[in-house]
């Protein structure tokens, strides 16, 4: 049987010493630009390796991302919903003064189709009204003489808001003028509605 071969301490510490030097200089030649694209020696780039680690990276940084926006999950927006859309044609913008006598009654509305925005805002001069915003369907399997109210309010000189159409149809204002006396609606829109203006005969004219 062979003796085992010793080694004394100076040898040891001298192996040691060279081992570290190599580990040293794999770590800088070889994995700090595979791994990390760090390449003080520019050996890296020589091999190749740092486009490697620059690919992995970037993929890394991907792995996950959705190109879709993220689902919202709150009150009102259910999972899954589309909070964003874009469209072809620039939206439509008005402002109209509609006129009421003493005690007339209208209604004023604008044409969209569903999950079309519209953003308002009305003020009353000379007196004060009634109002109710509602909408009925202009397509569709729906009852007859169905529509939908959104908010009524009582005595009151403006209103502003948001909205978005549940169905494709006829949304907007009932008024009541609650004076004797004249009033004038100025009335601002914008949004992707393809009519605006007064409903006579159940249609908008």
């Amino acid at each position: 049987m062979k003796e085992p071969i010793r080694y004394t301490s100076r040898q040891l510490i001298v192996s040691t010493m060279i081992a570290a030097a190599i580990a040293a200089a794999l770590l800088v030649v070889v994995v700090l630009p595979a791994e990390y694209a760090i390449d003080p020696l520019r050996t890296g780039a020589m091999l190749g390796l740092t486009d490697m680690a620059n690919d992995r990276i970037a993929a890394e940084a991907l792995e996950g991302f959705d190109s879709q926006p993220p689902a919202v999950a709150s009150q009102g927006v259910q999972p899954g919903a589309q909070i964003m859309h874009a469209h072809d044609e620039k939206f439509q913008t008005a402002r109209v003064e509609i006129q009421m006598q003493g005690r007339e009654e209208l209604e004023y509305k604008a044409l969209l189709a569903v999950g079309e925005p519209l953003l308002y805002s009305w003020t009353v001069q000379g007196g004060a009204v009634h109002s109710e915003f509602h909408g009925e369907p202009t397509e569709g399997d729906w009852p007859r003489d169905f529509y939908q109210s959104y908010e009524i309010a009582g005595q009151g000189t403006a209103g502003h808001g948001s909205f978005a159409a549940p169905f494709t149809g006829q949304h907007g204002w009932y008024w009541r003028n609650l004076g004797d006396e004249p009033v004038t609606i100025v009335l601002e829109t914008s949004g992707y509605y393809t009519k605006l203006g007064r409903i006579r005969g159940g249609r908008i004219q």
